[in-house]
């Protein structure tokens, strides 16, 4: 299966007033041993991922579909700091 960012770029893949985004890795017992339990670091940075993610997101905020985006500590050890690393992706875009 091609990434979504890909078929998203490709075709519009809308089909509601609203998007939901996962962001939420691809396995458990790696990460987690990984961060020992501590979600307070990015131990496995997806910079890729999260650029496709804002790609994304800014498609939607163009044709005024509100879009959420759900991240999971395992996607790449700490939600908090995945979330502020797209906010920083997603500032630098729209300059």
């Amino acid at each position: 299966m091609p990434r979504i960012a890909a078929v998203a770029t490709k075709l519009d893949v809308r089909t509601a007033p609203l998007s939901v985004i996962r962001l939420h890795g691809p396995g458990r017992a790696e990460i987690e041993e990984q961060t020992g339990g501590m979600w307070d670091k990015i131990v496995e940075p997806k910079d890729d991922g999260l650029k496709a993610t804002a790609d994304i997101v800014m498609q939607n905020l163009k044709a005024r579909v509100d879009t959420y985006v759900n991240v999971n500590n395992h996607y790449e050890g700490g939600a908090p700091l995945t979330i502020q690393r797209l906010l920083d992706i997603l500032r630098q875009g729209s300059r």
